[in-house]
């Protein structure tokens, strides 16, 4: 009954991305190993592993958490930011979140979601620090994942992330009604699902790199700056405003300029972790 409820009111928000998942077209499948996740929202997430293709030692494991979309984890693959990070030296794992790509459709709970697949990145890598990139969606639970105990992520690089729900979703009103019938009956799941309540909240306090396009109509550069003035409170941030950047898009729009400020951020940090381990 719980479930059907769930997916009954995910329609209006997720429906029309919900479809069966297919590899992006020319992606060479055979460097990616499947994996099955189990998360605390009740659903088996489907996963994507890949080595570095460096042939130096790696230098640590990426988590990405996709947009929304029909492609779901396939956006990294399609878009080349796997492909980016594994030839830099990092292990990849790419997911779905419940309901998208292959994994089953639960609970509203994303960060859960997350959660489960960073601790699974992180028991397959012990030795190894664990990052998270993230875009829109996937950059916004990532952000509330952060608040969440036992999470692996030691540096953290948000694309397109949105402060609330309702700051994405105002413009389409059945899913607004939605999220505020949600705070009246729900408070407490809405809270979890709020990344400027979680930016008070974080658990490690890791850097984060924060990307936004001067041209994206879904998650304007207004908006980030609400989710930098919160997470500027808990941990050290580094903000990009991209030109001519659309949603989601900042790496297509300044490829080699994302390339180097994303393994720039993750090369200091993950390598400070290193030699804090050591």
């Amino acid at each position: 009954m719980k479930l059907a409820f769930y997916r009954a009111f995910k329609k209006p928000f997720f429906g029309r991305f919900m479809k069966p998942w297919r590899w992006p077209e020319g992606v060479e499948q055979s460097q990616w190993q499947r994996l099955a996740v189990a998360s605390r929202s009740g659903a088996t997430l489907s996963a994507l592993v890949a080595e570095s293709s460096s042939p130096e030692p790696a230098k640590g494991a990426v988590l990405m958490a996709h947009p929304m979309g029909v492609a779901a984890k396939g956006f990294w693959l399609k878009y080349g930011h796997a492909e980016l990070l594994r030839q830099a030296g990092y292990h990849v794992m790419l997911f779905d979140l419940n309901g998208f790509g292959e994994s089953t459709s639960t609970t509203m709970d994303y960060p859960l979601d997350v959660l489960a697949a960073g601790q699974a990145l992180q028991a397959r890598y012990p030795d190894l620090p664990i990052a998270v990139v993230g875009a829109s969606m996937g950059a916004a639970m990532t952000t509330c994942a952060l608040a969440e105990p036992g999470h692996p992520f030691q540096a953290v690089v948000l694309e397109a992330a949105f402060p609330t729900l309702l700051h994405f979703w105002s413009r389409y009103p059945v899913p607004k009604l939605g999220i505020q019938l949600s705070k009246l009956v729900y408070p407490a799941g809405e809270r979890r699902m709020r990344p400027v309540h979680a930016a008070s909240r974080l658990v490690g306090q890791p850097p984060v790199l924060m990307i936004y396009g001067e041209a994206d109509q879904f998650t304007p550069v207004r908006d980030g700056q609400l989710l930098h003035q919160a997470l500027s409170a808990s941990t050290a941030v580094q903000f990009w405003q991209v030109p001519n950047a659309e949603h989601t898009h900042a790496y297509a729009a300044e490829p080699e300029e994302y390339a180097a400020r994303v393994l720039n951020f993750l090369g200091e940090h993950l390598r400070e972790r290193r030699v804090l381990a050591w």
